[in-house]
């Protein structure tokens, strides 16, 4: 069994997906993204390299490379059997086991990105990956600090989520009990309650999406397990912007549906390096 991991905002790079905007069969793909999104995604990604760092910007030009990406193995014949996705990356994964349409897939994501950067604007924060303690350890830690597990990515790696002040502490408690902490170059304090209002908003709008039953296994991050009820699926993903992404549990459900494969279909290496870990 082969499944497909989407990568989530933090994998965009300048020049992504080279190959893959400018194939011809790929125009009509990126012009109803270009369309959808409200932006020249190709022209950023190429030309104007620095506004990839916006989240509202970022994150429709990621999903745009890694459908790009999914189409292509189609044309060579490749399917997959299971699929998940890495905070945005569900979007994309979804789209791929059929439950949502491509297009409705890029203009939820190209909305959830404009409502993250203004939640992030209003609720100023960040995030900090602590390695190298023990779970229980780092989730105590963030309670003493007032901050969030954000992201349970792999054993050795705990995502936090926080206003500054409150990472700065669990920054101070991780070095304390000789762990590592390091603060990652993310736009706003993500999957925490600073996300509320953006998450409302979002799931208003996905009242209106229909969504179907998924064609191969989906795994969702927000539950960590198989999820096959549209309507269930539709409840998690209402959710997902203040809910920790379950990483570890969705490697573990994978593995429990003997999945023997797991390609990374987007830019970059982030979930290989994690899988590694």
């Amino acid at each position: 069994m082969v499944a497909y991991l989407f990568p989530g905002q933090g994998s965009q790079t300048p020049g992504m997906g080279e190959e893959l905007l400018t194939a011809p069969w790929a125009e009509e793909i990126v012009d109803t993204a270009e369309r959808l999104a409200g932006l020249p995604l190709v022209e950023i990604i190429r030309e104007r390299p620095g506004e990839l760092s916006r989240t509202a910007v970022a994150q429709p030009a990621i999903l745009l490379v890694e459908w790009l990406a999914f189409a292509s193995l189609a044309r060579a014949g490749c399917v997959p059997q299971a699929a998940a996705g890495h905070s945005l990356g569900e979007f994309a994964a979804l789209a791929a086991c059929g439950v949502l349409p491509w297009g409705a897939a890029m203009e939820l994501v190209a909305l959830r990105g404009r409502l993250m950067e203004e939640a992030a604007q209003a609720h100023p924060g960040g995030m900090v990956a602590v390695l190298k303690l023990p779970l229980g350890e780092v989730e105590r830690l963030a309670e003493e600090a007032g901050c969030t597990v954000a992201n349970y990515n792999s054993p050795g790696q705990v995502v936090l989520s926080g206003p500054p002040d409150m990472l700065a502490r669990a920054q101070e408690l991780a070095q304390a009990a000789g762990g590592k902490a390091v603060p990652l170059q993310v736009a706003g304090a993500f999957h925490s309650p600073a996300m509320a209002e953006a998450e409302r908003a979002l799931a208003r709008a996905l009242e209106d999406v229909p969504f179907s039953a998924p064609r191969c296994r989906f795994v969702s991050a927000v539950s960590g397990k198989p999820e096959e009820s549209p309507d269930e699926i539709k409840a998690l993903l209402s959710r997902q912007m203040t809910s920790p992404v379950r990483w570890m549990e969705v490697i573990r459900s994978l593995a429990d549906l003997e999945v023997e494969e797991a390609w990374e279909v987007g830019p970059g290496e982030v979930l290989t390096r994690l899988g590694k870990r």
